[in-house]
């Protein structure tokens, strides 16, 4: 029960009474009572006064979140909003403050931040975080200090708002960068326009070249809107990106169509050059035949006829030979073979009659093997052209072993069989077997006994490992027979097999006759395909050589009509600048028959050349010269600006006449203009800019002077707006003044009108303002006057006073009112300058002062003046 009386009151149950006790508690000391009642308290009222108390700002964030009272997280959102800003008593040390500021995206507590905070650092960091253009401009606007102001106009980026601090901005300096900022977002908005323009012009050329094939000018032509994209590809969007990207893919489509199309020509005039290099071999090693060569090279002569047919069978794979040139290498090719077996028969015969019979059934004009020769029947005595000792080449001694010359053949040949290479090792064999037939050499011929079975072993080996191989080779051959695919992926297919085949090949080929035959038969099907296609990639390459040989018919007959002393330099930099393009178009073409009008070609380019360096260098000169001029001008403004005795205008005018001069110049082309023209242009934009800020400078001259105008102008109204009582003769003659020394060139038309109404004012002012003030000082007279006795000059004066002013007269004051109207106005109107008020004035000052006046006459006096009172 005492417990219930001394607890503390934040535990009392009534609200209202928690919510007054939480206003005693110490922020610092009493921290967990104020976060458990914050947490807990089934009061928002409660809550919200112990959020106002509290100092944990992860604790005030989540309550922000989580609280379901909307007063509450306001409390707290102000809370932490305040001890961020380290504007309230135990806000955090200003380094944490800095690192929360840091990773806090709310823009309402940047805001707060910014304004309100008393440590700098902290508000540069809140203005660093704040993106919000209003938030930004509201710091430039009503910032706690210049720097902050002028900072957040740095940062602004919105043209709207930038516009308006111009108009409402408080600091020069802010208002002077807002308007800058404002040229620059209107230059960056231009450019931004200006790009995607180029970006649409590039993508609708790069779209109407992908719709066409390729033709001559298709690589430059992509090459310079490739180039282009790459200088715009960074600010183009997405959109734009993906039809360009479309664009281009089949512009690449095309070109690949283009040189693939190049390379299948190329690889038909290459099979075309292979058959004719085939046949004239066959035909060269015909024409220098010996007995030596069959004798000593027979196994070289196998392996050349044999390298000759595969030349001329995988030209056959990509281009289909006529019937004329494939029976005349057929046929020579059969007369290879008849010779070669006929030679290997007499080097295998085993008796005279043996080879006889060969001798019998060789070619009487070809020359035989030395065996052969020999067996041949003897010539007639008339005929024989040799001496008796060199008719038969076995009679020389037989050598041993320890002095035979061909012991390097015996150990390569040994070398050879024993790391397994058949291939090499039969054709070592056969010119052993070749030397043997020519010579008797018992040594040698014991080394090849010995190596036999070496020899047959390794045969057996090759034709067991190879057998399969080559049958599943065939089979491969015949399955691509029956493939259907493109002839350039046919033809790379049967050339790939036909080398896995020779690699598989020995020099004894005799043992796989039957299945090359089924090899050779199943290729010229597969290949069969491809024939019509390399013929027509002949007929492409024929066509571009004579396209290349118009070409340069063309060229020449330009260059020899050309009058070089007065060509269209830009017109000849063209056609030499297309002309490498057509003549790339122009292809492929046959190497060897291209050579002739390609060293063509070049010369006429050559030529052309130095015609046009002759003329750039000419060209270059007046550039030089009037880069020199431009120069020293802008040398001239830029040494003589701080001293302000240069004709700024003047010098820009000059350098408009050197830009006049500069668009005349002879032309160059655009990589040697470029360098002259970026020196040229800056140059000229240094001399702009003088005279830009030169009429800067006087607009703001002129601002000032019409801000000074403009307030002589408001003295000088409110000052003609008054009564002429009030107005006084020495400021009339001061504001005139001013107003005299105003510049009306500097004011707009509206001021101009203005200031010469004022003066026209202040003159009538100062013209009326001294009769006022003798009409005030008779009214004064004649009001201030003693009272007297009536006289009759007081009575002659008060009725002409009346008659001046048009005020009538008392009846008995009538007949002298009269008497002067006869006597003495009509002469007072025969004085120059006569007006009713400067007689009236005359007449009254004429009375003595301080003469004594009836009342009555006095009140009819001041009555009339009154009436002649003068008016501005």
């Amino acid at each position: 029960m005492l417990g219930k009386l001394f607890k503390p009151r934040w535990q009392h149950r009534d609200a209202e009474v928690r919510a007054q006790a939480v206003a005693t508690l110490d922020p610092r000391q009493d921290q967990e009572t104020l976060s458990k009642l914050a947490r807990d308290d089934d009061s928002a009222r409660v809550r919200a006064a112990a959020v106002s108390a509290l100092l944990d700002l992860h604790l005030l964030d989540r309550l922000i979140e989580a609280d379901g009272d909307a007063g509450v997280r306001d409390a707290a959102s102000d809370r932490f909003v305040a001890l961020l800003a380290g504007t309230v008593d135990g806000a955090p040390a200003v380094d944490t403050r800095l690192r929360l500021i840091q990773h806090t995206g709310n823009a309402r507590v940047l805001l707060h931040v910014a304004r309100h905070s008393p440590d700098q650092a902290c508000r540069e960091a809140a203005l660093a975080a704040i993106d919000d253009p209003d938030a930004l401009y509201r710091l430039a606007l009503e910032g706690a200090d210049a720097a902050l102001r002028l900072a957040a106009a740095e940062r602004l980026e919105d043209a709207t708002l930038l516009r308006q601090l111009g108009r409402e901005g408080r600091d020069k300096k802010v208002v002077r960068v807002a308007r800058d900022r404002v040229k620059a977002l209107q230059a960056r908005d231009a450019e931004a326009r200006r790009h995607e323009e180029q970006l649409d012009a590039l993508i609708d050329a790069l779209e109407q070249l992908a719709q066409h094939s390729a033709d001559p000018l298709f690589e430059g032509r992509l090459q310079q809107l490739e180039q282009r994209w790459r200088a715009l590809a960074e600010q183009a969007d997405d959109a734009r990106s993906a039809r360009v990207e479309s664009a281009l893919a089949q512009c690449h489509a095309h070109r690949r169509e283009q040189q693939e199309a190049a390379a299948r020509q190329e690889a038909l005039e290459s099979a075309a050059h292979e058959r004719r290099a085939a046949l004239d071999t066959l035909r060269s090693l015909y024409r220098d035949l010996s007995a030596e060569t069959w004798d000593q090279q027979l196994g070289e002569l196998r392996s050349a006829v044999a390298t000759q047919e595969r030349r001329w069978q995988a030209a056959g794979e990509l281009l289909e030979a006529d019937d004329e040139s494939d029976l005349m290498f057929h046929s020579r090719l059969s007369e290879w073979r008849r010779l070669i077996a006929l030679a290997e028969a007499a080097l295998d015969a085993e008796d005279d009659d043996q080879r006889r019979e060969l001798a019998e059934q060789w070619p009487a004009e070809v020359a035989a093997p030395s065996a052969l020769a020999a067996a041949r029947p003897p010539e007639p005595p008339e005929q024989q052209e040799e001496p008796k000792q060199q008719q038969n080449p076995r009679q020389a001694p037989a050598r041993t072993g320890a002095d035979s010359e061909h012991r390097g053949l015996v150990v390569a040949l040994r070398r050879e069989l024993q790391q397994g290479n058949l291939k090499h090792a039969n054709r070592l064999w056969h010119k052993a077997e070749a030397v043997l037939a020519e010579q008797n050499d018992p040594w040698l011929q014991q080394q090849l006994e010995r190596l036999t079975p070496r020899r047959e072993e390794l045969r057996d080996w090759h034709a067991f490992a190879a057998q399969p191989k080559k049958e599943q080779l065939c089979e491969r051959m015949e399955a691509l027979a029956e493939t259907d695919m493109d002839a350039e992926e046919r033809a790379s297919a049967v050339q790939a097999l036909h080398e896995e085949w020779r690699a598989l090949m020995s020099s004894d080929q005799d043992q796989d006759q039957a299945l090359w035959d089924r090899f050779k038969a199943a290729s010229d099907r597969a290949y069969e395909p491809c024939r019509a296609h390399f013929a027509e990639l002949d007929a492409q390459r024929e066509e571009n050589l004579r396209r290349r040989e118009a070409l340069c018919r063309q060229l020449a007959d330009f260059v020899a009509a050309q009058d070089w002393q007065n060509a269209d330099w830009q017109a000849v930099w063209e056609i030499r600048r297309q002309a490498p393009q057509e003549w790339k178009s122009h292809a492929p073409v046959r190497f060897t028959d291209a050579r002739d009008v390609q060293k063509r070609f070049s010369a006429l380019l050559s030529e052309i050349d130095e015609r046009l360096e002759e003329a750039w260098r000419q060209a270059e000169q007046p550039r030089q010269a009037l880069l020199e001029r431009a120069a020293a001008l802008a040398e001239s403004v830029a040494a003589d600006q701080g001293e302000q005795a240069v004709d700024v205008r003047g010098a820009a005018r000059e350098a408009q006449a050197l830009q006049k001069q500069w668009r005349a110049a002879p032309w160059l082309p655009p990589a040697r203009h470029r360098p002259f023209q970026k020196r040229f242009r800056r140059t000229m934009d240094a001399i702009f800019a003088a005279r830009q800020a030169d009429t800067e400078q006087k607009q703001a001259q002129r601002a000032e002077a019409a801000e000074q105008a403009q307030t002589v102008l408001e003295r000088a109204a409110q000052q003609t707006a008054r009564p002429l009582p009030e107005q006084d003769g020495a400021t009339l003659a001061a504001l005139a003044e001013e107003l005299q020394a105003v510049d009306g060139a500097s004011l707009g038309r509206g001021l101009q009108q203005q200031l010469q109404r004022l003066q026209e004012q202040l003159r009538a002012l100062r013209k009326d303002l001294p009769r006022w003030q003798r009409w005030q000082a008779a009214r004064d007279r004649v009001s201030g006057a003693p009272s007297g006795e009536e006289r009759a000059e007081d009575r002659a004066l008060a009725a002409a006073v009346e008659a001046l002013a048009g005020v009538d007269s008392p009846e008995h004051a009538r007949e002298e009112r009269m008497a002067w109207q006869l006597e003495r106005l009509p002469k007072a109107m025969k004085s120059s300058g006569f007006t009713p008020l400067e007689e009236a004035l005359a007449l009254v000052d004429e009375r003595p002062v301080g003469t004594p006046l009836e009342p009555d006459l006095a009140s009819r006096m001041a009555t009339a003046l009154t009436a002649l009172e003068p008016r501005p």
